[in-house]
């Protein structure tokens, strides 16, 4: 098994999969190709798989490349975990949304802030995407670049290569819906969970306990309704409104809805570490690759979206079972159309993946998930076929765009500031 990681300089997504391939499933053999363009960071991060790899007697090949066109030959799957320059970027679509009367707009995955996301994460997925079709046409991508769907999405509509999408937003990482255990009065251990709907905009369906099989949803909204936050009061008005309760955080929730004046929305970069943080830890990791620090100190968490686990599964042919993952709806939920990026349970049985269908939805929720699901399918048409009318059409119908008239002319600045990561000639 081959697998090619583009984005190898994210220094906590990077050491994750390192850490799944090499000591969580103990891979013996195979190969991994770290491929970042930023040339100073790829030894460092293959020494600490070297140091992981030599610890654990793994005989995992890894390599390094700047250019993923020499890593991608052979490859079976692509993990895409890139941001390009997230933080600035995000930071200019803010300043630009100020100007124009749009504080609220300065998203990461919804609104204009994630329509411009979209527009320069997605032409970087279909240009590898193009580039696995034409020197890896068997090799499945596995995104976890943001924001997510819209990226799956538009690889899936306008490409011929099998994508998958992960996030761990609903998951609230390992182990695994603790968060809604711990409401329920039990261990993530003790508890069925089912959750669906869209990426970083999942509803749960059903907890029980794994034992007894009892319902323990009016467990979980009583401790909701006890909590005086303000994000519990939004999961509450949102339940009464929809029928069910968000868990995909309200922070990441609220990018897709229109503007609340209880949400405190975003006016610093919402990306993970600050420089310095960042710095510190590349000071880490030069001091492991180069012997002189264990390679656990570095490690400063699990892999939260976890496409190892899928890619393993696929590779071995062996039975997995996952919470959430990210694909094209083959009625697994039976209110969105065919084909629509949806967040459900699925299953990899003798090397395929299949989803899980899901309840019926409250039809409020399926009204919801319906309008949400349309922008992110009419973003993937202008990632991959761009025109202005296209910009315009998700703006027109992202009801978390209130100022529609305003945001036309943003979008028109944010495309001209980003045209160096854009095909201008789509615009």
């Amino acid at each position: 098994m081959k697998i090619v990681l583009i984005g190898a300089g994210s220094f906590v997504f990077s050491l994750s999969v390192l850490h799944d391939l090499i000591v969580d499933h103990r891979l013996a053999d195979g190969e991994l190709a770290l491929v970042d363009v930023n040339a100073e960071v790829l030894p460092i991060m293959a020494g600490v798989g070297e140091r992981m790899r030599a610890e654990t007697g793994s005989r995992l090949e890894i390599q390094t490349a700047t250019d993923r066109a020499e890593a991608l030959p052979g490859a079976d799957f692509v993990i895409l975990a890139a941001e390009i320059e997230g933080a600035r970027r995000w930071r200019m679509d803010y300043d630009i949304a100020l100007k124009h009367g749009l504080a609220d707009q300065g998203r990461e995955c919804g609104g204009l802030g994630g329509l411009l996301h979209a527009l320069r994460s997605g032409t970087l997925a279909l240009a590898v995407a193009r580039d696995m079709e034409r020197l890896c046409p068997g090799a499945m991508l596995l995104d976890v670049t943001n924001p997510m769907p819209r990226v799956v999405g538009a690889v899936a509509k306008h490409s011929r290569v099998a994508v998958a999408g992960f996030c761990n937003v609903a998951w609230g990482g390992y182990p695994g819906y603790q968060w809604l255990a711990s409401l329920a009065g039990r261990s993530a251990a003790q508890i069925d969970v089912v959750t669906a709907g869209l990426n970083h905009f999942a509803w749960l369906l059903s907890i029980r306990d794994r034992q007894s099989g009892e319902d323990l949803t009016p467990r979980v909204l009583e401790a909701i309704g006890r909590a005086p936050d303000g994000e519990a009061r939004l999961l509450r008005r949102w339940h009464e409104r929809y029928g069910a309760l968000g868990v995909s955080s309200p922070q990441h929730m609220a990018e897709l809805l229109p503007f609340d004046p209880e949400v405190r929305y975003c006016d610093r970069p919402p990306f993970h570490g600050s420089p310095e943080e960042r710095r510190r830890l590349l000071e880490r990791l030069r001091a492991v690759a180069a012997g002189e620090a264990p390679w656990r100190d570095a490690l400063t968490q699990r892999s939260w979206e976890r496409p190892v686990d899928l890619a393993v599964a696929l590779a071995r042919a062996t039975d997995a079972d996952f919470d959430t993952i990210n694909m094209a709806n083959d009625g697994f939920i039976r209110e969105l159309p065919p084909g629509r990026i949806v967040e459900v349970p699925a299953r990899a049985r003798a090397g395929r993946l299949a989803g899980v269908a899901v309840s019926a939805l409250a039809p409020p929720l399926a009204e919801l998930l319906g309008a949400v699901s349309d922008v992110i399918d009419a973003s993937a048409d202008a990632i991959a076929l761009g025109g202005w009318e296209r910009v315009q059409e998700v703006i027109e119908l992202d009801p978390a765009i209130g100022d529609k008239k305003n945001a036309v002319r943003a979008a028109a600045e944010m495309l001209r500031a980003h045209a160096d990561l854009l095909n201008m000639e789509l615009f």
